[in-house]
């Protein structure tokens, strides 16, 4: 993974990212781009042309100016990293800059959305857009990831389906570097398109030896179950594919994937 994107925001989980970040890029002596959306005037504009117009621009300033110090102060950190790194800095929405800066990357680096979620049907998360979007893989990281372990034990959540084949094969540099690779496959989530064996056979033809364990979901949900094992292997990051559903119908009903980035302890790799 040569090439990564990471988003720079003044949120609580831009610690993590960062350090997943750059984890990622010295391991695999790769890239950084940082990009960092810029607050856009039109969000500070007063909505009466005849008043309020001197307290939006000190409040556009102050947004300005804040984003000015983190740039200086994450530029800082980057300048002592030891890898390569570029800084881009567009008036967009987030996702939209990540997506539009991920064609010709491996790996864009993202957080999880808020618990509330759920809740939130008018607007998704920056995960959600981008996982659905994006032509590659989507590293999303809790707010609590302290860092990464590139040669920690991998899982991959495996269901036969064509986007656990997609996911399989975006984190297959990973999974090079993995101490060990398990495919979990729940019970309850089972496609019939193609088995584990399948997949194991593909992992071994790159050199990869992994584990094959077929689990029962005991009355739990499928993403409470793939997070118990995962947990109960120490594993680095779960692997799975996402939305096998469309984004909409999963934020409507209830899926997999918006029941795995809710909460969720360990970094995600996600691919569509």
């Amino acid at each position: 993974m040569k090439s990564i994107v990471v988003h720079i925001g003044l949120d609580n989980g831009q610690d993590a990212r960062y350090r997943v970040a750059v984890d990622i890029a010295r391991a695999f002596d790769g890239y950084l781009t940082c990009i960092q959306p810029a607050t856009p005037v039109d969000a500070y504009m007063p909505i009466d042309p005849f008043g309020g117009a001197a307290f939006i621009g000190d409040a556009f300033e102050k947004a300005r100016e804040a984003e000015d110090d983190q740039r200086r102060e994450v530029e800082a950190r980057l300048a002592k990293e030891g890898i390569g790194w570029e800084w881009h800095r567009h008036a967009a929405a987030p996702a939209r800059l990540l997506i539009s800066h991920s064609w010709l990357s491996d790996l864009i680096v993202v957080s999880a959305p808020p618990a509330n979620w759920a809740a939130r049907l008018g607007s998704p998360p920056i995960a959600a857009e981008v996982v659905t979007r994006a032509p590659g893989a989507t590293l999303v990281v809790p707010e609590t990831a302290a860092d990464f372990a590139v040669d920690g034990p991998a899982v991959v959540a495996w269901n036969g389906s064509p986007e656990s084949c997609q996911a399989i094969r975006a984190a297959l540099p990973l999974l090079k570097r993995a101490q060990s690779v398990t495919l979990v496959c729940v019970e309850a989530d089972r496609h019939e398109d193609l088995p584990p064996l399948q997949a194991a056979t593909f992992l071994s033809r790159h050199g990869v030896a992994s584990e094959i364990v077929q689990i029962g979901a005991r009355g739990r949900p499928v993403a409470e179950a793939l997070r118990d094992a995962a947990l109960d292997r120490k594993a680095a990051y779960l692997a799975m594919g996402a939305y096998g559903h469309s984004r909409w119908q999963e934020s409507l009903l209830g899926g997999v994937t918006r029941d795995m980035l809710i909460g969720s302890p360990l970094p995600l790799l996600l691919a569509h």
